[in-house]
Order: C-alpha cells, then structure tokens, then sequence
C-alpha cells in the first residue's frame, strides 16, 4: 500500500515558531485545576491570533503537554499579553507550588516529514514549498 508522504522546507526569513508549553500537577490543587482546565486552554489558544494549530496530550494523570504553531513569535507573544493567558498566570501566582510548569519556543524546523493532511508547521503556510514524494 503506498501512502502520499512529503516534505517542507521553510524558508530562512519564516517567523513561524513552535511553542511547547507542558504542566505537571505538584499537589491536589493542581490537579484540580489542570484537569478542569486542560480544554479551555487548548481552545483559547488555539483561537488566538496567529495560532495555526494546537496538539495537546496527557503525558500520564498529572501532566499535560501543550504543543501549538505559530505565524510569528510576535503574534505568540501578543498571546502571552492577553486575557486568557493573564488568567492562567493568576493560578500560578496564586498556588505557585502547585504546577510544575515549562515552555519552550522553536525557530523553523530545517525540513518537516509529513504523510496525509498537513499538520504542524506544514498548516503554517500553505504556500510553503511541498517536495512531493511516495512511501511504502
């Protein structure tokens, strides 16, 4: 069976970035409080301006992974100055022992290996150079 599989290579001037966002539950409260709001943060960030997509996952009961694509970091960074994530910050300021939290930001990928519908940093643009190729 033979799958449509290709490749992207962005260009050197793209300010597409990646962002990596993960939470692990430190105590009950912020368990609670990841759990009930593991959707709502997917979904505001997600509808942020600039955001192309978002992957999130649980990596076991107590943390979660938050993986989302960005048009710019400056569009990403207008995400951090806005309503939705000042209240994510309220939480932390207010239990901060209760959240073990990490972020990391990613400059363009040398090349993306996509198979099926874009995803990722293909959906960034569509207008991206797409090396077409087939796969067993």
């Amino acid at each position: 069976m033979k799958y449509p599989t290709y490749q992207i290579e962005p260009s050197e001037n793209t300010e597409a970035v990646t962002f990596v966002n993960g939470m692990e539950a430190r105590d009950f409260t912020g368990f609670l409080w990841m759990w009930k709001n593991m959707n709502w943060i997917k979904t505001v960030t997600v509808e942020a301006e600039g955001c192309v997509q978002v992957k999130a996952g649980l990596c076991g009961p107590k943390e979660l992974i938050v993986v989302s694509y960005w048009r710019s970091e400056k569009s990403l960074k207008e995400f951090f100055r806005g309503k939705a994530h000042q209240q994510m910050i309220q939480f932390v300021a207010k239990n901060p022992l209760s959240l073990c939290l990490y972020n990391e930001i990613y400059q363009r990928p040398k090349v993306g290996k996509y198979l099926h519908e874009p995803q990722g940093m293909a959906k960034l643009d569509q207008s991206l150079q797409l090396s077409a190729s087939s796969a067993s």
